[in-house]
């Protein structure tokens, strides 16, 4: 491996570990009450080493979440051809278990903690809740669509949220009962 090669891979490790220990300090202190100190001293780097891989605390919870905001982009181009079928449906809320699966985690921040909401990144990624949930309800929803939808989705989330529960495993299961919620009529 050449120099440039192991200062490159030795950047992304430092870069991945300090998402890492974000990850961990969000979740035990919140965003607001987790400090660039805190995020260094946990790794044994200084503040400037952190700022050369994230201009900021906000920088860090951007890259935290990058990826379940970019799949869920994903996620919404795709459903916006979808129907309001139970088929679609259907495809729809699986789709939506597999981007939660993939980062319950971060997802969890963000829900739980108000500062992440606040944050731009916290309000892209209830931007693309709300989208999802319009679609759920449909054009001109009543009152109990609007109850189906949210208990799908609840369905998904709370699922997902236990620890120790293998997402793969229970898939079938979770996306099933949410569905069945989503017909009820």
């Amino acid at each position: 491996m050449s120099v440039v090669e192991t200062d490159n891979q030795q950047t992304a490790d430092t870069k991945n570990q300090i998402l890492e220990n974000a990850r961990e300090l969000f979740a035990e202190h919140g965003y607001d009450g987790t400090s660039i100190r805190q995020l260094t001293a946990s790794l044994d780097i200084t503040p400037a080493a952190l700022y050369y891989h994230f201009a900021s605390k906000n920088e860090v919870l951007e890259g935290l979440a990058a990826k379940l905001h970019d799949r869920g982009e994903i996620f919404l181009t795709r459903i916006r051809e979808f129907d309001q079928s139970p088929e679609s449906m259907r495809e729809a809320l699986s789709l939506y278990y597999e981007v939660l699966a993939d980062d319950i985690n971060v997802f969890r921040l963000v829900y739980n903690d108000a500062a992440i909401q606040h944050s731009p990144i916290g309000q892209r990624l209830r931007s693309q809740a709300r989208n999802f949930y319009a679609y759920l309800v449909g054009p001109n929803p009543s009152v109990d669509d609007r109850m189906r939808a949210a208990g799908a989705v609840g369905i998904i989330r709370l699922s997902l949220e236990q620890r120790g529960v293998d997402p793969d495993k229970h898939r079938d299961v979770v996306v099933e009962r949410a569905c069945r919620v989503i017909d009820d009529v």
